[in-house]
């Protein structure tokens, strides 16, 4: 186990301890990691997306496809891959 400080930057190793859990698993990972909100939909079809706060204030808004986090950003969204 490690400690998680900064998601976007950990995502490789966050993805491997939790490869193959489904996304409430990963949820119930993340919250005891720091503060995890759901952000509302505005439409029916829209992907669920979060807003993380680590343990010492790094934030990140994210959505969960299969086994990466996909982070979003102001003008884009990417996946951390080895």
């Amino acid at each position: 186990m490690f400690t998680l400080l900064d998601l976007p930057s950990q995502a490789i190793a966050v993805q491997h301890v939790l490869r193959g859990r489904s996304a409430e698993e990963k949820i119930k990972w993340l919250k005891a990691q720091g503060t995890i909100k759901q952000i509302p939909k505005t439409t029916e079809d829209e992907r669920q997306t979060y807003f993380f706060v680590s343990s010492v204030g790094r934030e990140c808004a994210f959505f969960i496809h299969g086994d990466d986090f996909v982070f979003i950003t102001d003008n884009t969204t990417y996946v951390v891959r080895e």
